[in-house]
């Protein structure tokens, strides 16, 4: 089990605490750190982009427009869903990991998948600079866009097989949900628009044995851009609507 750092517990009380603020002794004192510990965490986590407001005697608290994409952030939001529960989330971070920048994420997750490796299967980049949409085409992956891919395995689904459409919908409820607007969901493209704007592209890729049909596996690839999406709130709906509405819990 990798063991948490000073700078990922205070990461995560901030984020599990965002309505208020946390003293420094008290964080010192519940990881057993010295007070000069948690500050050199703090100036880390700001170098890292996160905006900590600090007010003496009251403590620190993540300014509300701190939205760094984070394991903590995630897991703050999939618990503010309430859409899972305290095991299904556990098991869902164990599976994440989330990188600056990646060529692909579908590319990263159907390595994994081929190789087995599935110990991680939710795979989120900040950035990409080869994303792929349809027939090969570039998807564009600028800062600021969410860019994750998920690995499910056949025996994990409720109904058989994976349909893209059912994705579609569950990204478009989200992206109404988040941003409070209606949403039009192409199934030919397997693309979102709002209005006229492209906002998301949803790329789902199987993988099945030649002689048998039989198939191994799924990976769902999501992108989605929009102005001031709230990044790790998008991510926990997301999941939370996959994992309840699709997947075996």
């Amino acid at each position: 089990m990798k063991k948490i750092t000073t700078k990922d517990y205070v990461l995560k009380e901030l984020e599990l605490n965002r309505e208020s603020f946390i003293a420094g002794s008290a964080l010192a004192e519940n990881l057993g750190v010295s007070r000069n510990a948690i500050w050199k965490a703090i100036n880390d986590l700001r170098q890292a982009g996160y905006d900590i407001e600090a007010i003496s005697n009251k403590g620190y608290k993540l300014a509300d427009n701190s939205d760094v994409i984070s394991s903590s952030g995630i897991e703050a939001s999939l618990k503010a869903c309430n859409k899972l529960s305290n095991v299904s989330i556990k098991k869902l971070l164990s599976r994440l990991a989330i990188y600056e920048e990646l060529p692909s994420t579908n590319r990263a997750a159907k390595m994994n998948l081929i190789t087995e490796e599935l110990d991680t299967r939710i795979i989120i980049a900040r950035t990409q600079t080869s994303g792929k949409g349809h027939s090969g085409s570039r998807f564009d992956s600028p800062e600021g866009g969410i860019y994750l891919s998920i690995i499910i395995t056949p025996d994990e689904l409720k109904k058989q097989p994976l349909k893209t459409a059912a994705i579609g919908k569950a990204v478009g409820d989200v992206i109404t949900d988040v941003t409070g607007k209606a949403i039009t969901y192409d199934k030919e493209s397997n693309r979102i628009f709002i209005g006229k704007k492209k906002v998301s592209g949803i790329m789902t890729e199987y993988f099945a044995d030649l002689e048998t049909k039989e198939v191994n596996g799924y990976v769902i690839g999501i992108g989605i851009k929009y102005p001031n999406l709230p990044k790790n709130k998008t991510i926990a709906l997301l999941l939370s609507s996959i994992y309840s509405e699709l997947l075996k819990d």
